[in-house]
């Protein structure tokens, strides 16, 4: 039923139909090698076991539901284990949108290479961001996620970033099937940094209902930040900040049913422990807002303990293992809240303890 079989009936020859077997039969090889497909008998032959004996894995779904052609999600296969590992940033998921298929097509102007270099002079840049096409991606999506795109890029900004925003999105699932809730959230700061042209500050305002970029602005140069800003400074503080008071009200009303976290370490969390001891607690984590899918994270000293993902709604506990290492005089235990499909700046708290 595809465009390409009916036409092969009519051009054979054109269409290579004399191979069509082994052209299939290598197809599935490389789907198979690659992880977007699995094989649950040997695949073979021509009868219906043979055909139903194939199956997308979580990879291949993901690949197809965002209509990804396969060296895309490679690529974003390769950001997940970045992720894994714990060197996922900001450049690297750029980056990989920036190499996305999707934009084999973009050509650079003279007139616009001196714009691209200004943007991404002084920032990171890989060494496999090859051709001019994909600096310029590179440089759009970074400067529309600050709202200083220059004159030079804006014909092709707009286009550019539309795709991007879909891309973003797929990245944004990968992420949050291969690797984990925190990780998907950057992709959907960024995703919604782009798309809104606000900095990483501010980012997590657009989650609030009619918060767009220039109510965003507005509101971080009065040093209003996060949608937990926005409850805290009420209706009188967001009129001062330049709101008509029938908006403040409305933007409070919406801000009000964004999840809003509250971490608790108890009164008697320990300060200091002995070498050799160790003292296991638990650390409560309240959602006094709207409930949420999230990924509670646990590290020590940079290094992750325990993660947990959560439907959260009012309290959790998550155990916080607080151990007397002979190798270090300090201990910093953290517990991140993140919310890998909103906007939202993860909430996170840090607890020092002594080695002694």
């Amino acid at each position: 039923t595809t465009f390409f079989y009916e036409r092969g009936q009519t051009r054979p020859t054109k269409y290579g139909f004399e191979n069509l077997d082994r052209r299939v039969r290598d197809a599935i090889e490389e789907l198979v090698t690659d992880g977007f497909v699995e094989r649950d008998g040997d695949g073979t032959g021509d009868s219906d076991d043979a055909r139903n004996g194939l199956e997308p894995t979580a990879l291949g779904r993901l690949t197809s539901r965002y209509y990804l052609d396969l060296e895309t999600a490679r690529g974003f296969a390769d950001c997940c284990e970045r992720a894994v590992e714990g060197t996922l940033d900001e450049a690297t998921v750029f980056e990989a949108i920036a190499k996305a298929g999707a934009f084999d097509s973009v050509t650079t102007r003279q007139a616009e290479r001196d714009a691209i270099d200004g943007v991404l002079t002084g920032q990171p840049v890989g060494d496999d961001i090859g051709s001019n096409g994909q600096r310029k991606v590179l440089a759009i999506l970074r400067s529309e996620a600050s709202g200083t795109t220059p004159t030079e890029l804006r014909s092709d900004a707009w286009a550019i970033t539309r795709n991007a925003l879909r891309l973003l999105a797929a990245l944004r699932a990968f992420l949050d099937r291969f690797a984990g809730g925190h990780d998907a959230n950057l992709a959907s700061r960024l995703e919604a940094r782009v798309e809104n042209g606000v900095d990483a500050a501010a980012v997590g305002l657009t989650a609030i209902d009619g918060v767009g970029p220039g109510r965003a602005s507005k509101l971080a140069r009065s040093e209003i930040h996060t949608p937990a800003n926005v409850r805290e400074t009420g209706v009188s503080g967001l009129v001062e900040a330049g709101l008509d008071e029938g908006v403040a009200e409305r933007v409070l009303k919406s801000a009000r049913s964004l999840p809003a976290v509250e971490i608790g370490w108890g009164n008697d969390f320990p300060t200091s422990i002995a070498v050799g001891e160790n003292d296991m607690r638990e650390v409560s984590v309240t959602n006094t807002g709207e409930a949420a899918r999230a990924e509670i994270r646990v590290t020590v000293n940079g290094h992750e303990m325990t993660s947990t993902g959560t439907y959260l709604r009012g309290s959790d506990v998550v155990p916080a293992a607080v151990f007397g290492s002979p190798d270090h005089d300090t201990l910093e235990l953290t517990v991140s809240v993140a919310f890998p499909e909103l906007p939202l700046v993860p909430v996170s708290e840090t607890r020092t303890v002594d080695v002694d």
